[in-house]
């Protein structure tokens, strides 16, 4: 069974906002991902809607930098957000506010995640 690559999770991202969590909220999340499937994404948040580019959009007001498969396992929820930041294995460069916000701009659908061949948990 394959897996849910980055690229599947940030093609769905705009799909999991919560645009009425955005209120006032105005920002560019990068995320430099390494490891297989990795590269660089930039999610802009503003007028409480949310669009992924395949590139650095600047200026980025918070950098998420990891393993893609991290990143994936904190999207399925089988990983913590705040444990893997505390592991070390997720670094936030940045406005930390928003990296304190950003749980609850998005709600993966794991049943989504599951058909494109994902072990969620």
């Amino acid at each position: 069974m394959a897996s849910v690559t980055i690229q599947d999770l940030m093609n769905l991202l705009p799909s999991y906002f919560m645009p009425e969590q955005a209120k006032g909220i105005s920002a560019r999340i990068g995320f430099d991902l390494t490891g297989e499937g990795g590269g660089y994404w930039t999610a802009v948040i503003e007028n409480q809607t949310c669009r992924v580019e395949k590139e650095k959009v600047e200026p980025l007001d918070l950098t998420l930098s990891g393993e893609a498969s991290v990143i994936l396992d904190i999207f399925s929820g089988r990983l913590d957000a705040m444990r893997a930041y505390l592991m070390g294995k997720v670094k936030l460069t940045g406005n930390m506010s928003l990296a304190m916000q950003m749980t609850g701009l998005f709600k993966p659908d794991k049943d989504q995640l599951k058909a494109l061949g994902g072990k969620v948990d």
